[in-house]
This record gives C-alpha cells, sequence and structure tokens, in this order.
C-alpha cells in the first residue's frame, strides 16, 4: 500500500543521482523517470552535498562515492540531519564491499541498500522505489512532528492569554470591590454606630471577602495547574496559625449558633509553613465544618503530635451532613459537588467546589497530608491534616517570627501618604480612612499627576496602584526614586505570585491586593512606620 501524499517543499521528491559516467546517468534517468519518479544529475559529491540542503528523496550511486577521498564529508551532512530524517542512500557496487575504507563509510551511514553490479534495470527500479516510499513515510512523520509542534506552540499562546485575561479579570473584578470592603469594615469596627449597624456592615463586609476569595479560588486552581503556585515557607507556630484561622471564622460559628470546642495541645508546636497559605487550608476545612453542620451543632478542633513526635495533627470533626463513600472519593477535586448539589438542590450550601482540592495540594506542598472520613449521611465529617514537625532547636526562628509581627502591634505614627490611585470611588474610600488614622494625604489619579505631586510635596510612603491610565505604578516608583527617601506599597487587583516577586523586584516594600480590609492597610502601615522608625 503507498503512503499517502504528503506535502513537500520543491525537490524533495527528487533521485539525486551521482554516476561515474554521462551514459550511466541518462540511462539512469530514463529508466527513473519510466516509472514517473524525477532525478537529477550531480556533477560532483560537492554538488551533490550542496543539492542535499535543498531536499532529496533518495541517492543513487556507485562504489565510488563511499570509496572516495570526500566521503567524510558526506557522512558528516547525512549525521546532521533532524531528527525525523534519514535520507536512503541507493549504492551499486561491483563485487561487494572491497575496501576498508569503504566499509568504515557504511559503517556510519544507517539507511544503505547495497546492490551488486552489474544489476538489472527491475532490481534498481525497485531499491529505489522502496527508497522513495521509505523516505515519504519520513516526510508523514515530519508532517505530523510539525503539527504536533504547531499545536503546542498554539496551546503555550492560549495558556499565556488566559493567564493574561485570568489577571486582567482578577483585577477588573477586584477593583470595584474595594472601596465597598473599606468602607463596610471600616464601619464594622466604629463603636459609634449602633450594634445592629455594625453587623450590617460586618455581613456587607464579609460578602465581599467573600466574593474576593471565590476569585482566589479560580486564580489558585490555574497557578496549580500550570506549577505557579510558589510558598514563601518559615518557621512558624502552626498553633498561632489554627488560632488565628479559627478567629477568622468565628461569624461563620456564631451565625449558625454552632459550638466550638478547641483542644490544641501543646501551646505552641513550629513547622516549615507558608503562614498565609496555611491559614487557608485551616480557613477552607472549618468553613466547610460551619457550611454543611446544622444550626445548634458542634465542630471540635483538635491539635496535637502524632505518637512518633515527627508530625503534628489538626483534626477538625463536626456533626453535620456527612459523607457518602462516594462523595469521601472525590472530597479533594476540583469542582466537585456533594450529593447535596443535586438537581433538586443544586447550590443549597453554596461554593465552587474548589477549596478542598487547593488545600490538599497547599497541604502536599508543605510535605503533609489531609485526609476525609465519615460515617456516613447525617453523621458528620472528620478532617485530618498532619504536617511534618520542626526540631526543638528552630526556637530561635520562632522569636524571629515573633519579632517581625510587633510591627502589627504597634500603630503607624502619623505619615506624609502620596496616593496614586485612577479608580475615583477607591482614591475617596482611601483618603477618607488614612485621613481619619491621621495621616497626611496627597492625591493623583494618573503617573504625571503624581510626579507633579511629588515635586510640591514631600511624602514618607507611596501607595500605588500598578496599572494606571499613563503608565504603570513600576514606571512612577522608578520616575520618583531620585532624589526623595520613602517607601513604596502596590495596591492592585493583580495578586498573582507573580505579580508579587515582580513588586519586590522593582523595590516596593508591600504588595496590597485588592480588595482589601481597613485591617490588611493598617497592617502595612504599621510595618512601614516601624521600618522608617529604624531608618
Amino acid at each position: 500500500m503507498e503512503p499517502a501524499p504528503t506535502a513537500t517543499g520543491e525537490g524533495e521528491n527528487r533521485v539525486l543521482l551521482l554516476v561515474p559516467t554521462r551514459k550511466d546517468a541518462d540511462v539512469s534517468e530514463r529508466m527513473l523517470a519510466s516509472v514517473g519518479l524525477s532525478s537529477l544529475v550531480c556533477s560532483s559529491i560537492d554538488h551533490l552535498i550542496a543539492e542535499i540542503a535543498h531536499g532529496a528523496a533518495a541517492i543513487l550511486s556507485t562504489d565510488e562515492l563511499v570509496a572516495g577521498s570526500r566521503a567524510d564529508d558526506l557522512v558528516r551532512v547525512l549525521s546532521r540531519q533532524e531528527e525525523w530524517s534519514d535520507l536512503p542512500v541507493v549504492l551499486l557496487m561491483r563485487g561487494g564491499v572491497q575496501s576498508a575504507r569503504a566499509t568504515d563509510v557504511l559503517r556510519q551511514l544507517a539507511n544503505v541498500t547495497i546492490l551488486e553490479r552489474p544489476t538489472g534495470m527491475r532490481s534498481m527500479i525497485s531499491a529505489v522505489q522502496a527508497a522513495v516510499r521509505s523516505r515519504q513515510r519520513q516526510y508523514q512523520t515530519r508532517s505530523h512532528i510539525d503539527q504536533i509542534r504547531d499545536a503546542e506552540a498554539k496551546a503555550r499562546h492560549a495558556d499565556h492569554a488566559k493567564d493574561d485575561f485570568l489577571a486582567a479579570l482578577s483585577h477588573e473584578l477586584r477593583t470595584p470591590l474595594t472601596p465597598v470592603l473599606l468602607a463596610a469594615s471600616e464601619a464594622a469596627a466604629d463603636l459609634s454606630l449602633p450594634l445592629e449597624a455594625r453587623e450590617t456592615f460586618e455581613n456587607i463586609a464579609k460578602n465581599v471577602a467573600l466574593e474576593a476569595r471565590l476569585i482566589d479560588d479560580l486564580l489558585d486552581l490555574t497557578r496549580i495547574t500550570r506549577g505557579k503556585l510558589n510558598l514563601e515557607k518559615a518557621p512558624h507556630d502552626v498553633v498561632r496559625v489554627l488560632i488565628d484561622a479559627i478567629a477568622n471564622v468565628e461569624s461563620d460559628f456564631k451565625e449558625k449558633n454552632l459550638r466550638v470546642i478547641t483542644e490544641l495541645e501543646p501551646a505552641s508546636c513550629l513547622v516549615e509553613c507558608d503562614p498565609t497559605r496555611l491559614q487557608q487550608v485551616f480557613w477552607n476545612v472549618l468553613r466547610n465544618a460551619a457550611k454543611f453542620t446544622p444550626r445548634g451543632g458542634r465542630v471540635s478542633v483538635r491539635a496535637s503530635p502524632v505518637e512518633d513526635g515527627t508530625r503534628f495533627r489538626i483534626r477538625v470533626e463536626d456533626t453535620g451532613i456527612g459523607m457518602t463513600a462516594d462523595e469521601l472519593d472525590r472530597a479533594f477535586q476540583a469542582f466537585a459537588q456533594g450529593d447535596h448539589a443535586n438537581p433538586g438542590a443544586a447550590h443549597r450550601f453554596g461554593g465552587l467546589g474548589l477549596g478542598l482540592a487547593i488545600s490538599r495540594t497547599l497541604v502536599e506542598l508543605h510535605h503533609g497530608s489531609i485526609a476525609a472520613e465519615s460515617a456516613g449521611p447525617g453523621r458528620g465529617s472528620v478532617f485530618s491534616i498532619e504536617l511534618p514537625v520542626l526540631a526543638a532547636s528552630a526556637e530561635a526562628a520562632l522569636r524571629g517570627s515573633a519579632t517581625a509581627n510587633l510591627a502589627k502591634d504597634n500603630p503607624a505614627h502619623a505619615l506624609n501618604i502620596l496616593l496614586v490611585e485612577d479608580h475615583a470611588a477607591t482614591r475617596v474610600a482611601l483618603n477618607r480612612l488614612l485621613a481619619a488614622r491621621g495621616h497626611r494625604v496627597s492625591l493623583a489619579g494618573r503617573v504625571a499627576e503624581a510626579r507633579e505631586t511629588a515635586s510640591r510635596v514631600s511624602f514618607d510612603v507611596l501607595i500605588t496602584d500598578i496599572g494606571l491610565p499613563d503608565g504603570s505604578g513600576y514606571e512612577l516608583l522608578d520616575q520618583l526614586k531620585d532624589g526623595n527617601e520613602f517607601l513604596a506599597v502596590a495596591l492592585t487587583g493583580y495578586g498573582m505570585e507573580d505579580d508579587v516577586q515582580r513588586s519586590r523586584e522593582a523595590g516596593f516594600f508591600a504588595h496590597l491586593t485588592k480588595p482589601l480590609r481597613a485591617t490588611d492597610l493598617d497592617a502595612v502601615l504599621n510595618a512601614v512606620s516601624a521600618e522608617l522608625g529604624r531608618r
């Protein structure tokens, strides 16, 4: 069966001839033409090598080709072929292989057919046709390789476009949430307001933060699938991280009147971790317990070393709706929903089904494990997280971590702040919040406006959006560095690891991702104030 025709370049289907005499060349050309094969007579081995570069289906020659002094040049050319290519050579040889020189050359040529001279016309034509068919199959392989490479290039382009789209989508979704979350979180903490009003504002802040969390989950899943999720590990007290996570979910427990039992032993335990990411794991598991436990139920949180003392176990047990065996099997799969999310009860509990999938990846990146158990529907669930423990000698690292957190406990002094934000509602909300804390704020909405303002006023801190109408926050920071002493804080809707890393490399002291609570901004400004105090 003949191979399917393959698109080839000009000259790639011709047979290159290098024979002793013009008469031999004429006879060979006529024989090949009689079976539909085109050919080209080469006058020398240099000519042959030059024509190989323009394409060939096969070479037809005699023993002079491998016995001559230029045979090594041909071997070198053929050894440099692309991976798919193995140009066939048909040699007419008198009395077989006659010299050590010819034997050595033939040993280096992989795809050679040898015919003994004199050779019948039928045998020679058959050998050349077989060589050309072999070459056609190589062209098919090349075509498949090109298609695969083209598909890979398109996939890389699509991945890059998807990353850009998700980053832009994140920015566009986060930016309008920022003034809402800032105002709501600030009002929720305002003791001059009635309790009912504060609770309303807290509810608004909670739901805006939840919206941001859903955006983060989608971005985290993208980072995970592309292997771009990076952790910043250091020795940290895992019990402290767990207590903070419990505090963050406290409102969920109170809302459903859930009884929370905590047994944390010992009071502290060091693990090598990224505390933000680890708290995300605990937050997901605790919030799941709150979500799937009926009003008035119970959630137990126990933390203790495992038997051999090399690992630390956090166990979260609830009296909720429980899970079937099938639900347990897919509990950590992305976008998986339990049987409660069937068509008759779709999204009864909300969420995208990403939290546990992301949590499993984060735990594994910490060299730990996470598992789910349930005795069945209506009988509650248990999630167990185990993490490797650091040696007791890491106590000094814990002290260093505590020192690093002092900035959070010391309120910032009044600062001169240049705030650059093109989103008007966010700019107004931030200005009010900063002024209420005694900071002196100068406002700008564009790079050019920020430069003009910086030429007139002195400032300790630059807080700038990254994406501005007439440039970027990176460019602005570079332009303002000369002759000014200040710390810079990036405030942006772009919050992927690459974005955070880039802002650090650009010289930003901190990176705040929209939307942010007032407490997030307070913590950064406290750290800025502490850093300025040390200078």
